[in-house]
């Protein structure tokens, strides 16, 4: 039979944190692994968890709080958040580590009459495993690189035959494109379709529950009050309330997200062309801005210049639509706080060019050259489909036009537009036109 004395030694000695906290999260014990790898003074027994981490804080809180409210032990992964406690490395690696990688686990403990009376954290370092996953990272990204500018040397050396195999490229990404967006787009409408009518149903039923606990109250029998009081209390009618509203509003702005994806692999493709048409393109940036004009109020200043008399341009209206909404929205997301976007447009040679500038971030060197590829992006993941400047530079090269792009990191971005007012189209298009003229 081991002695109580002995399992608090092994506890003591364990190389995992252990931290037991009561449910005010006020710290009762801690072994020598989490004490000894802190990199803050030591906390005292009775001291708040939340005070030493403010930063973590709130989402400490927040997992302290769904493990005593639901009974259930609560998980945090090093991808997801990989230094919730300011732990020295005990592994380091590559010598670049100062923090420790961890895995959270919060154990409920001590549990009276379904209530958690104290809870337990367990800290396990994977700073070796991190080290080694994002060693993969960099490696596979140097990889990536070297294997671009392979290939740029090869389209130097080669370019007919570059511009063959891209165009057949572009053409089987379209054809997939297409494909991934009929398939995903039925299923989303009647997904989005539930989540609304669930959405509106919980509202009912919340409404339905504050009501029914509204009249119980005006009774004045105190043994129903009580049965509801503890029935509440034990459903957690409470917290469930308050967090299944927070859950349908995450799982729509997610098929948010997913339906611009899925628009953009449609436009992307082609399955929405429009017919051509003579246009004032005046009046195509004039829509496209008012469709953004909720971002650009709050922090972005316009200034726009029209050339005199423009002619009309032939064209297809809502493709350069999506060209010019992706091109502002990019410059929109590269203005952190306060700054300006340029509009210019004038008339060169039979053409319209058109300028678009920002005073935003900006875009690296070593970006610049896959700006237009497909799937690309510097955004996080989640932000951007990579899709957008590359759909622009194919609906430009579909108006015989041309794009380019040039950046300098922390002064802003310009991109150009030349448009031909007459692009040679289609007989079947010239046709059209003629019949409708």
């Amino acid at each position: 039979m081991i002695s109580p004395a002995v399992f608090t030694h092994v506890v003591k000695k364990l190389p995992l944190g252990i931290c037991i906290l009561d449910t005010d999260f006020t710290i009762r014990y801690f072994n020598d692994f989490f004490i000894s790898r802190l990199t803050l003074n030591a906390p005292a027994i009775g001291s708040n968890i939340l005070d030493l981490f403010p930063e973590q804080a709130r989402f400490l809180k927040k997992k302290l709080t769904s493990a005593v409210v639901l009974n259930n032990s609560s998980f945090s992964y090093w991808e997801h958040r990989p230094h919730i406690f300011q732990f020295n490395s005990s592994r380091p690696i590559t010598g670049e580590e100062t923090l420790m990688y961890q895995n959270l686990e919060i154990v409920p403990l001590d549990i009276e009459d379904d209530q958690v009376k104290t809870l337990c954290l367990i800290l396990q370092d994977v700073t070796e495993q991190a080290s080694y996953l994002q060693s993969q990272k960099q490696l596979a990204a140097q990889l990536e690189t070297q294997y671009h500018e392979q290939a740029a040397l090869l389209k130097q050396l080669k370019t007919t035959q570059a511009q063959l195999l891209h165009a057949d490229k572009m053409a089987s990404i379209g054809q997939l494109a297409a494909g991934m967006a009929h398939e995903i787009n039925n299923p989303l409408g009647f997904i989005n379709s539930n989540l609304q009518s669930l959405n509106d149903y919980l509202n009912t039923l919340v409404k339905a529950l504050t009501f029914s606990e509204k009249l119980i109250q005006k009774t004045e029998d105190s043994a129903l009050h009580r049965l509801q009081q503890d029935y509440f209390s034990r459903a957690k009618i409470t917290f469930i309330t308050e967090d299944a509203p927070e859950l349908l509003h995450e799982s729509l702005d997610g098929i948010r997200r997913v339906s611009r994806i899925i628009q953009n692999l449609k436009i992307f493709s082609h399955v929405d062309d429009t017919h051509w048409q003579l246009c004032d393109l005046r009046d195509i940036i004039d829509s496209t801005l008012t469709m953004l004009s909720n971002d650009l109020r709050h922090n972005v200043t316009l200034h726009i210049e029209y050339a005199d008399d423009l002619p009309l341009l032939q064209c297809q209206p809502i493709q350069l639509n999506q060209v010019l909404l992706h091109i502002l929205n990019n410059a929109v997301q590269a203005i952190s706080q306060k700054g300006d976007i340029w509009i210019q447009v004038t008339v060169q040679a039979e053409q319209l060019h058109v300028t678009i500038r920002d005073n935003g971030c900006g875009i690296a060197p070593a970006v610049l050259p896959k700006v237009f590829e497909p799937f690309f992006t510097t955004k996080a993941v989640g932000q951007g489909s990579g899709l957008g400047l590359s759909m622009a530079y194919n609906v430009i090269k579909q108006h015989q036009g041309h794009i380019s792009l040039s950046s300098e990191q922390g002064q802003g971005t310009t991109i150009t537009l030349d448009l031909p007012l007459q692009p040679k189209l289609p007989v079947a298009d010239v046709d059209r036109l003629t019949h409708e003229r």
